[in-house]
């Protein structure tokens, strides 16, 4: 239950966000998300202050560290933001669909050299703590962004991290793995 309650609030967030992505001020706001990633709280006010705003109050913790919801949807929104840059299309999946999540997404990037990709989708897998599945996530975007026209269902994304940070980490690394690596039937021009 609480992982849709992640999952709609990070949707309700990022909805708000797509439909106006074609504005200054939205574009703006983007920018300073994206700057926010790999930064400390307090370098990072702007892109906080959007998330806080647009959270349920019950969602907003009182400690010095943001907690689990903060960080998931803040993490998911920022991916959002990187993958969003210099897009004109939105890179946004809306339709929830249960059996889809980022390894589908992911699994678009394998082609003719699957091992670079496979390793690098490995250690994603093995992360052991949640800063270096954030940093090998944003790579992954990255890549995506410069590879693939894949949309990504990232409130999917922020509810799959927050289940990581519950210490659900196993779960998360199945589900993944088995949407990136399920056979994926290719037509006559080899392409999935």
């Amino acid at each position: 239950m609480e992982g849709l309650n992640v999952y709609n609030v990070t949707a309700k967030i990022l909805r708000k966000i797509d439909q106006t992505k074609d504005t200054s001020s939205t574009r703006a706001l983007l920018a300073n998300i994206r700057n926010s990633i790999n930064k400390g709280s307090s370098n990072n006010l702007d892109a906080l202050a959007f998330v806080f705003n647009n959270m349920p109050e019950k969602y907003i913790g009182f400690g010095k560290e943001l907690n689990d919801y903060e960080q998931a949807i803040l993490t998911a929104i920022q991916m959002y933001a990187l993958h969003q840059q210099s897009n004109e299309k939105s890179v946004l999946k809306i339709e929830y669909n249960e059996d889809e999540n980022l390894g589908d997404a992911l699994s678009t990037l394998r082609g003719l050299d699957n091992k670079s990709i496979d390793r690098r989708f490995n250690a994603m897998i093995l992360s052991s703590n949640f800063v270096q599945l954030q940093n090998h996530l944003r790579q992954f975007i990255k890549l995506l962004k410069a590879k693939s026209d894949a949309k990504v269902d990232y409130a999917g994304v922020a509810d799959d991290l927050f289940c990581f940070l519950k210490n659900q980490k196993d779960g998360v690394k199945i589900k993944w793995s088995r949407s990136y690596y399920k056979f994926r039937k290719t037509n006559d021009k080899g392409e999935n």
